[in-house]
């Protein structure tokens, strides 16, 4: 690291290095006797020694020779649309050809069609319908739960036969979300209307991926209804067994869908176990929600606060040890995420400080093994990626940005004096961005100090080429957003602006800007694993 810092110190940065070894050795000499002074005192030296010795430079480490670290699904990036939105099919703008072109830019992706709504949800095989009544319902008699509607609804067929189409000109998979709640007296699920369902989609020659269910564990708080983990896990079995007689055995199954991971006063994660050790070889991925925030009460310092950060990583470890300690071969998806629950927080989930949490999930989530990510929600609520004036908001060009840069190959990356607020990860870079014979790198993160950091990237092969994006924006709580200082809005055409780096010289530091996020793609990184 330091002959790194050293060689560093012969060109024009030759002063800035200087203040993180020294310009000569009696000052050197000095910071190590402190530090053995300090360590006879028993003081943490390492946090001394980070502050004193690396100030606010960063060293980061890609070796050349390591293999990959995760592999993730080519479909990891991928978003939602509420079941909600299908109650008022004629505000969903499927047929325009913008809401498609802006889904499209985000391809390959699953789109799940899930969420409360689906336990409330019937399907009719008419084209216009008319909501008559709740006697299919045996759902509860609350009208709204957290300004949620959970009233009875019902889709037409032309509506799903229209959602499908949607899902096929924007070149992304649909994932169904069926009710789970329609029960028959003795409590076992009623599958009639799924089968319903399941046929028509057959007839015309859709191909998508099922579910069942919405957070079944917080059934009784919103519907004053309770479904056990033992009986779901036999209500997907069926389920599973209709899918493969029905001509969809090659389709993906994914549950439960749960939520409250690692909550103390609410563990989901036993309700996940439960159902994992029932429901044998029935599901493809065990799925779970996730939510750092409550919208209603968030403030802007949470979607910057280190700590808040930190609570991914420990709910999916806690996945994790209930998927193993169920004896499932089984990886996992988030299948529902986002900032904040509630529809997101006001004027901060769909504004540029918001993409501080999504593209540290996306970090944090590859590099802990999980497949899928699915973001909640592509259109509708204050968390959405496209405005309800289908202008895009910043997380929808974060999220362009990582599957334009960010190939599903997962690397490590070394971090001698990493800080809680400098948060950076690294894959191969993506297809598109590698030429034949050479191989991409990509390091990605955030910076959430109010502070700018230096960047030092170590191990680079012979001839690498860096590129830097970084996104800013004029303030926190704004829609819009930077790349390398100009503002990004798409073309007039629908097509995506070109993405203009800005080349480093491999001696020279990324100076990266308080508040701010990073791409930094490095081409001819020769890692053996990305050939």
């Amino acid at each position: 690291m330091y002959s790194r810092l050293k060689t560093s110190a012969h060109n024009k940065n030759k002063q800035e290095v200087s203040d993180v070894i020294g310009t000569s050795n009696h000052k050197v000499i000095l910071k190590l006797l402190i530090l053995v002074v300090l360590m006879l005192t028993g003081i943490n030296t390492v946090l001394i020694t980070q502050k004193y010795l690396y100030s606010d430079y960063h060293v980061v480490a890609l070796e050349q020779s390591q293999p990959l670290f995760h592999t993730v699904s080519n479909k990891f990036l991928s978003f939602g649309l509420d079941s909600s939105l299908l109650r008022n099919m004629n505000k969903l703008p499927i047929n325009q050809e913008k809401f498609v072109n802006l889904a499209r830019h985000l391809s390959p992706a699953y789109v799940r069609v899930g969420g409360t709504a689906a336990d409330y949800l019937y399907f009719v095989k008419i084209s216009s319908i008319t909501e008559t009544t709740t006697e299919k319902s045996n759902l509860s008699k609350n009208k709204c739960v957290d300004g949620q509607d959970i009233t009875y609804f019902t889709l037409a067929s032309d509506d799903f036969l229209s959602l499908y189409k949607f899902t096929q000109k924007a070149r992304i998979r649909m994932v169904f979300d069926l009710n789970t709640l329609l029960r028959n007296e003795d409590g076992t699920w009623n599958s009639d209307n799924a089968r319903e369902i399941i046929l028509f989609a057959k007839g015309h020659g859709m191909e998508l991926d099922w579910q069942m269910g919405n957070e079944p564990n917080s059934f009784f708080h919103v519907f004053n209804i309770t479904v056990s983990a033992e009986q779901l896990a036999q209500d997907y079995c069926e389920l599973r067994s209709m899918l493969n007689n029905l001509g969809y055995k090659d389709s993906i199954l994914v549950g439960p869908e749960a939520n409250h991971m690692g909550d103390d006063q609410h563990p989901g994660q036993v309700y996940l176990k439960n159902f994992l050790e029932n429901v044998k070889d029935c599901i493809d991925y065990a799925t779970w929600h996730q939510y750092y925030l409550n919208g209603h009460v968030a403030k802007v310092k949470d979607f910057i606060d280190p700590k808040v950060f930190e609570r991914l990583p420990v709910q999916i470890k806690t996945v994790s040890e209930s998927i193993k300690s169920s004896s499932q071969d089984l990886s996992m998806w988030i299948s529902e995420t986002s900032s904040a629950f509630g529809g997101g927080a006001p004027e901060l989930s769909d504004r540029f400080v918001a993409g501080f949490l999504w593209l540290d999930k996306l970090g944090i989530s590859a590099k802990m093994g999980v497949q899928t990510v699915i973001r909640q929600s592509f259109y509708g609520g204050y968390y959405a990626m496209i405005g309800p004036d289908l202008e895009p908001n910043p997380d929808w060009w974060v999220a362009v940005l990582y599957k334009k840069f960010v190939s599903e190959k997962v690397l490590e990356l070394k971090m001698p004096n990493s800080r809680d607020d400098l948060r950076l990860y690294a894959h191969c870079g993506a297809k598109s961005n590698s030429a034949k014979s050479l191989s991409t790198a990509t390091i990605y993160g955030v910076n959430l100090s109010k502070m700018q950091t230096k960047i030092y990237l170590s191990h680079l092969s012979q001839g690498a080429k860096i590129l830097s994006y970084i996104l800013t924006s004029d303030e926190l709580q704004s829609r819009n957003i930077y790349l390398n200082n100009q503002i990004l809005k798409l073309q007039d055409d629908g097509k995506l602006p070109k993405f203009k780096p800005k080349e480093i010289n491999e001696n020279e530091p990324i100076i990266l800007p308080p508040y701010s996020m990073i791409f930094i793609v490095i081409k001819n990184a020769k890692i053996s694993a990305c050939l």
